[in-house]
């Protein structure tokens, strides 16, 4: 049996904002709310000095995140973030959205990790409201596959549709998948959407028989029944005192680490 990771990014692996606490595309389970916990650095430059700062205390990585423009892109400022692979130490993960021929081959250059939404068609249509095909995501998926890059799902609302782009993911060579939880957020349109909680934990299950390495991200609502699946997983992001009961209850040797999930 493989050990378990629990991963608590926290202080050491903070995440940045490139567009502060925009994002175009106001989804209805999000809007904004969740870029309003990260670092703002809405130009290159600041993005620049702020990793430098992170670094001069202590940090060994960061998340450059963002909000989505209307093409569905995070518009990162790739000259930026080669330069803060140029001038410090830090371990850098992107969550790009979709990318076209020319960035990839810039990301090759600077060689970072890559988180990748897959959204399934339901997500399309109904929360980021884009004028895009699924096949657009696995297009731009198959362009970074040169690259350390970790697709992330988020289920928890149309399970036909979130299997079925498990299965393509699988299809396509990927072994290392981050499941993500649609979570009722506060003050959000979809603060009162129910989750079928059952749904949720086949999802989890069919997921664990397509892929080598599995993990629950940091996206997720704190819920028993789907914390205690926890040793479903090859690893947790926090998890809580249920999730880690579960896993003791298993037996399943524990590593802690200090950083994104997508870092092996």
């Amino acid at each position: 049996m493989c050990d378990m990771k629990y991963y608590y990014p926290g202080d050491q692996f903070p995440a940045i904002s490139v567009t502060g606490e925009y994002c175009a595309l106001d989804c209805g389970h999000c809007q904004g709310h969740y870029l309003k916990c990260m670092i703002p650095a809405e130009t290159g430059e600041i993005l620049v000095e702020t990793c430098r700062t992170l670094e001069d205390e202590g940090v060994t990585g960061c998340l450059i995140s963002g909000g989505c423009d209307l093409s569905g892109r995070v518009p990162i400022p790739l000259e930026a973030v080669s330069k803060v692979r140029e001038e410090t130490n830090l371990v850098l993960n992107l969550h790009t959205g979709l990318v076209d021929k020319n960035t990839a081959e810039e990301l090759e250059r600077i060689d970072p990790y890559i988180s990748f939404e897959v959204p399934t068609p339901f997500v399309l249509k109904n929360l980021y409201r884009l004028n895009l095909s699924q096949s657009d995501y696995f297009q731009s998926l198959l362009l970074l596959k040169e690259l350390k890059v970790t697709p992330h799902v988020m289920v928890g609302l149309q399970k036909v549709e979130e299997i079925e782009t498990l299965e393509k993911l699988e299809e396509m060579g990927v072994s290392s998948l981050v499941l993500i939880v649609f979570t009722p957020t506060r003050g959000t349109l979809l603060q009162s959407r129910n989750l079928d909680l059952e749904a949720v934990i086949e999802t989890f299950e069919t997921a664990r028989d397509l892929f080598p390495r599995l993990i629950l991200g940091c996206m997720r609502p704190r819920i028993k029944i789907l914390e205690e699946k926890a040793p479903l997983f090859d690893g947790v992001v926090v998890p809580t005192l249920w999730a880690r009961e579960k896993v003791e209850q298993s037996r399943v040797p524990v590593e802690i680490q200090e950083t994104c999930c997508v870092i092996e």
